[in-house]
């Protein structure tokens, strides 16, 4: 179903039924993106009953994809219900340059100190802020501002990060890039294996400690909330986490989340994630680079190399160079090649111009 539209309000209302199950969970995606939450330009209300959920959103100009889904108490998901609106948006002027209306919001995390010793690493600290100027020198042509969220060592906590994340929902508009990116610790729960979490600098226990994630951790189930709330349309994830207790001699071997958790989550938000490495692998870092391997991979990409027949480098750009050149770069220095995993869910945009 298509429908135009000359105003830029809208007002989207889901009603879904479940026969002999109930309605758990109804879901819109706008161009691939969940939306969720109360963010900057949206409200979604749900009716009591749990069977209508109405979202009041601003259009895009031209095509806007809306796909909505319903999931029963068996997490099982409907069929989707598709709608395609068409904003006629007036003429924008012709200054200011496009450029000058987006922003990046750019949150980087790296903890090589953690209030327990036992898990410390060499080069995380190292990577975040190797990703935080490499994008800031990558993206200074193409957008109008940037905005970082700096988090290191024992800043990283889980309250000033879950706070950064609230804030970027707040201020960010749909046109806006929002880049993540964690290099630290990453666990599953044991009870069921079924949580991916993220490690903040005072989590002093990672294994057997189940309430102890719940409480200080990161879950992924949060996160993909959080993201949903976030109204830009360009998100990028890169999740560079382990799975060790740290630094063996010259190297520590950080392993990345389980595919099926990422997998989940870029599927949930409509972005794109890159991690360090599939599910049972480690990801290392080495002396000699000064970073971890999939980092330092990472940030030559950044810096041009990944560019194709242009000097841009896109999201799919970058995957493809990670997939080439981590395993090359892990085989040569460990002897062990290192394979990353990557998904996506929504249109592919440029991240880096080489200068």
């Amino acid at each position: 179903q298509e429908i135009v539209a000359r105003t830029q309000e809208a007002k989207i209302v889901i009603r879904a039924s479940a026969p002999q199950d109930q309605v758990q969970e109804i879901r819109l995606y706008h161009n691939g993106k969940l939306l969720g939450g109360k963010g900057r330009n949206l409200i979604v209300e749900d009716d009591a009953s749990g069977t209508e959920k109405t979202f009041n959103l601003l259009l895009l100009p031209g095509e806007n994809t809306f796909r909505a889904v319903a999931v029963n108490s068996q997490r099982t998901e409907s069929a989707p219900a598709l709608l395609l609106v068409r904003y006629l948006a007036p003429a924008a002027p012709p200054d200011p340059a496009p450029a000058e209306g987006i922003t990046l919001h750019l949150m980087t995390i790296g903890i090589n100190v953690y209030q327990n010793p036992r898990y410390n690493l060499n080069y995380a600290a190292a990577d975040a802020s190797g990703i935080d100027a490499a994008l800031k020198a990558g993206l200074s042509g193409i957008v109008g501002d940037i905005k970082t969220h700096t988090f290191r060592d024992a800043g990283a906590t889980r309250e000033a990060i879950l706070a950064a994340i609230s804030t970027v929902a707040a201020e960010a508009d749909a046109d806006d890039i929002f880049v993540f990116y964690y290099a630290g610790h990453g666990v599953m729960n044991e009870a069921q294996k079924q949580e991916f979490y993220l490690i903040p600098h005072d989590l002093t226990q990672l294994y057997g400690n189940d309430q102890g994630l719940a409480a200080k951790g990161i879950s992924a189930t949060e996160l993909r909330d959080l993201a949903a709330a976030i109204p830009a349309q360009k998100q990028l994830y890169i999740l560079d986490a382990c799975q060790s207790a740290g630094a063996v001699q010259s190297i520590a071997r950080r392993g990345a989340a389980e595919e099926k958790a990422i997998a989940q989550l870029a599927r949930s938000t409509g972005t794109h994630w890159l991690t360090a490495s599939g599910s049972e692998q480690f990801a290392n870092e080495f002396d000699q680079l000064g970073h971890g391997a999939f980092t330092y991979v990472l940030l030559e990409a950044l810096a041009g190399k990944a560019a194709g027949s242009d000097t841009r480098v896109s999201v799919n750009e970058l995957k493809a160079y990670l997939d080439n050149f981590v395993p090359e770069i892990t085989q040569r220095y460990n002897g062990q090649a290192q394979y990353p995993a990557s998904y996506g869910y929504g249109q592919d945009f440029p991240i880096s111009v080489k200068r």
